[in-house]
Formats: C-alpha cells, structure tokens, sequence
C-alpha cells in the first residue's frame, strides 16, 4: 500500500468515526429533549394535582366547618368529581415518570428544584 493510499484509508476511517461520533450525538440530543419535555409535563400534572388537592381541602373546611355537616362523603357530588380528576392526574404523571425513567432519567431529576439547583 502506497503512503497515499494509507492516507485516504486513514482520512476514511477518521470520517467514518466522525459521523458515528455525531449520529451518537445528535441521538442523545433527541434523548434529553424528550426528557426535558417528559420533565416539564410532570412538574406541570403534578402542579395541577396539587391546586385539586387544595380544592378538595376547601370544600371539606367548607362542608364541616362552614356548614357545620357531620361528614363529607367520598360520593358527595363536589368531592366525586375532585377525587376523579386528581386521580386522572396521578394516573398521567405515572405514566409520564415511567416514560422518563425508560430514557435513563433518575427520580431525583424530577424534583421541582431540578439537578444542581
């Protein structure tokens, strides 16, 4: 093999290495946006559960302090409703968690905080 033809072999392999070097890149690019969108959301479910969450608080101060009820029933028409909706809520979120966990994310990076803060 001449010196010419090492050097085209050798530029060949450092290109082709180049270009496995950048698709691995741009693949782990795609993998932290959808973690980062997979991240957003959850904050943005779990933010939600948490005003329902309130909501239901208020309507049980509301039924036996204000209207002074003896109980607050699961069934009541207010608190039905509330129960289902947080419940759809944490259903998603899991889902969403589940998802995030799959692409290597940790749950320590779904704290509101987030890493390094």
């Amino acid at each position: 093999m001449t010196f010419s033809e090492k050097m085209r072999d050798m530029m060949n392999k450092g290109m082709a290495a180049s270009r496995d070097i950048v698709s691995k890149a741009a693949s782990q690019a795609q993998t932290w946006g959808e973690m980062g969108v997979l991240r957003v959301e959850i904050l943005q479910l779990r933010s939600q559960a948490e005003k329902l969450t309130a909501q239901l608080g208020a309507e049980a101060y509301a039924a036996l302090a204000e209207r002074k009820e003896d109980s607050l029933s699961a069934e009541a028409p207010e608190v039905k409703d509330l129960l289902s909706r947080i419940a759809d809520l944490d259903k998603l979120v899991l889902e969403k968690e589940a998802a995030f966990r799959k692409l290597g994310g940790k749950e320590s990076d779904l704290d509101r905080e987030g890493p390094g803060a």
